[in-house]
């Protein structure tokens, strides 16, 4: 099974590229999100072609025994590409086409229940933005929390959880919960007092995310 990919890039397609590496040219399907971000990149044969580094999620079935290589600008978006095609009825490659926008801001608006940004996603309709939000409205928050600033050639930046004291931690949640989430500030500020009393001892933002959707979650 392929996990990463290094190598030259040698072809572009519409929605895939070849990439070579120790010789072999691979074809990767690429995320629109992600044919962006490389769309500066040059494929050619020869050595001025551009130098890529790719996050690959390797789909092989028995009804499809051709393995698809998804390819990736960092390991966080390829872990949230495999949470979406749980999803019922969003296989690999709608989930690939459907990720027109930062993962972030996916993310974010799975959270916040937000079905009509998500039907403005490339193949996503109706009933799939009613799964998606179902099965993933509080599983996604650290993906909202997300700045994956990746670069062709570099290493993905995905920043780790960052340990913080309370104030800081009341402050980047509070943030997100009402720039991105869509929260009122009385309902954020709510939310999070209630998780901190009932778990004092969160540190990170993430653990704070997961604390408040489980809460809202329990009757």
């Amino acid at each position: 099974m392929i996990a990463l990919l290094r190598g030259r890039l040698r072809r572009k397609h519409e929605d895939r590229v070849v990439v070579e590496a120790a010789g072999v040219g691979y074809e990767v399907v690429l995320p629109p999100v992600v044919q962006h971000a490389i769309a500066g990149a040059l494929a050619s044969d020869g050595d001025g072609a551009a130098e890529v580094t790719l996050e690959i999620h390797y789909h092989a079935t028995q009804n499809q025994p051709s393995p698809v290589l998804i390819g990736f600008l960092s390991g966080l978006d390829k872990e949230f590409f495999e949470k979406l095609i749980t999803v019922k009825d969003v296989g690999p490659l709608v989930a690939a086409r459907s990720l027109a926008s930062p993962v972030s801001e996916i993310a974010a608006a799975i959270a916040r229940q937000d079905e009509a940004y998500l039907r403005r996603l490339p193949g996503i309709g109706p009933q799939k933005a009613k799964n998606i939000v179902a099965q993933l409205s509080t599983k996604v928050a650290k993906f909202a929390l997300s700045q994956s600033d990746a670069v062709v050639g570099g290493k993905p930046a995905v920043p780790a959880p960052a340990h913080m004291d309370e104030d800081g931690l009341r402050s980047a949640v509070f943030e997100i919960m009402t720039k991105q989430l869509g929260h009122r500030p009385s309902e954020a500020a709510h939310l999070i007092s209630a998780a901190l009393s009932r778990k004092p001892d969160i540190t990170t933002p993430e653990e704070l995310f997961d604390e408040i959707y489980r809460g809202a979650k329990t009757p």
